[in-house]
């Protein structure tokens, strides 16, 4: 199990609806940005019932555009995936509030950055299903935390518009991103269209507004060939006063994995503090579940060999999920102005040989990325270091680190 519940512990129904655990629906109209709905619906979703918020899907299309700095290679009305939304929370562009940049399908893309209304430190992506009863990860996720986004194939011909009721039994690739709010073990298969094997579909959240479906929501058959991929669970927003200061290589996030044939692998990134700061956290991707690592913090590290200089902290973590982690320290490292200051990971991921993640120009997706030497370093026994940009140009590891201006400091 994934998330450690039991088929027969999980309920024969639930519906985040009925607990106030659901934003309203919106509509995308004409544009391909069911990808940023879903990802910050689900986000709304986790932060319910105790805070309402409505997030600017406007700003998460625009900003993930070819049209701004540090954007993917789509156009601000064309569509993405989970993997954009993490990178645009991750590196603190948002979320930002619809009142701060309401939606426009047919806008051009502005670029207006706005201060993050929260400080996203956690997007579990959940392994797609392998069947149509393997939904206790989905349904234990949405239980603790909210809405997941997840992706399927819509065709018009599968639709039952009477019952809202959804079901694909093709190979066709996914087409259309949604938030899965619930579930009925014994919703009848008699109101699909085409009736699936056997009883039982997701509740879902659309983004095509309130007179689509069931007030914007329908039914998708667990027997359906294509729900439940790309799953992802956007959770963990905190206060943006907890970090103002982010250190970063990887604005696009993680494009693409590396390894040495085999699933544990070393990387790093080597930081200078711009001012004092109280190092307080560091973030990175994981691959794999049930995922062992060992962060190492090194300050003063000479060029080129991130495990020198001074040992400052070395912690395990033990991940259990794969997708984007914020780990905080318990207590922060003092650095000084001008400091460097190197970030090391030691990570296993049982079952996947490309434990590193990597952002890297791609033709077609991810062309706008950018490195220098003497950033990013990988290793295949934490000992012989390569700088990454020695092995691909304009790479970079997804390495991140988050402090705060040491009190009593100047700039």
């Amino acid at each position: 199990m994934f998330f450690g519940e039991t088929q027969a512990r999980l309920p024969a129904q639930y519906d985040l609806r009925q607990l106030g655990r659901v934003t309203p629906v919106k509509d995308q109209g004409l544009a391909g940005t069911c990808w940023a709905f879903a990802s910050l619906g689900s986000l709304e979703s986790y932060l319910m019932p105790k805070e309402s918020w409505d997030f600017s899907e406007n700003n998460l299309k625009n900003l993930m555009s070819d049209h701004c700095p540090g954007g993917y290679d789509r156009a601000p009305d064309e569509g993405g995936n989970q993997f954009m939304s993490t990178a645009y929370l991750a590196r603190w562009n948002g979320p930002v509030t619809e009142a701060q940049d309401p939606y426009d399908p047919y806008a051009g893309g502005n670029c207006e950055e706005f201060a993050p209304a929260k400080h996203v430190g956690q997007v579990v992506y959940i392994p797609d299903r392998k069947n149509a009863l393997d939904n206790s990860n989905i349904k234990e996720a949405v239980m603790q935390y909210g809405g997941v986004f997840t992706t399927f194939f819509y065709g018009d011909n599968y639709y039952n518009p009477a019952q809202a009721a959804y079901y694909y039994s093709g190979s066709d690739y996914a087409n259309h991103a949604v938030v899965i709010v619930g579930w009925n073990d014994k919703y009848d298969r008699k109101k699909f269209s085409q009736r699936p094997k056997a009883d039982g579909a997701f509740i879902v959240k659309n983004s095509w507004g309130t007179d689509w479906g069931q007030e914007g929501y329908f039914y998708i058959s667990y027997y359906d060939s294509k729900v439940g991929q790309n799953n992802a669970l956007f959770n963990n927003a905190e206060s943006p006063a907890q970090y103002n200061i982010i250190h970063q290589y990887d604005p696009l996030g993680w494009v693409a994995s590396a390894g040495y044939g085999g699933n544990t692998a070393w990387f790093a990134n080597i930081f200078t503090a711009a001012e004092a700061e109280e190092l307080q956290a560091v973030s990175w991707y994981v691959g794999a579940a049930d995922a062992p690592a060992q962060l190492y913090l090194y300050i003063d590290p000479e060029k080129g060999n991130p495990r020198s200089g001074t040992l400052a902290k070395n912690i395990s973590r033990q991940i259990s999920q794969p997708g984007y982690y914020n780990f905080v320290f318990k207590k922060p490292l003092e650095l000084a102005a001008g400091q460097r200051f190197a970030v090391v990971v030691k990570q296993e991921t049982p079952g996947y040989d490309f434990p590193i993640p990597i952002e890297m120009p791609l033709d077609g997706y991810s062309s706008q990325a950018t490195a220098s030497p003497g950033q990013g370093y990988i290793s295949g026994d934490g000992s012989e270091w390569t700088d990454i940009t020695d092995v691909w140009a304009d790479t970079s590891v997804c390495l991140k680190a988050f402090g705060s201006k040491r009190r009593g400091s100047s700039s």
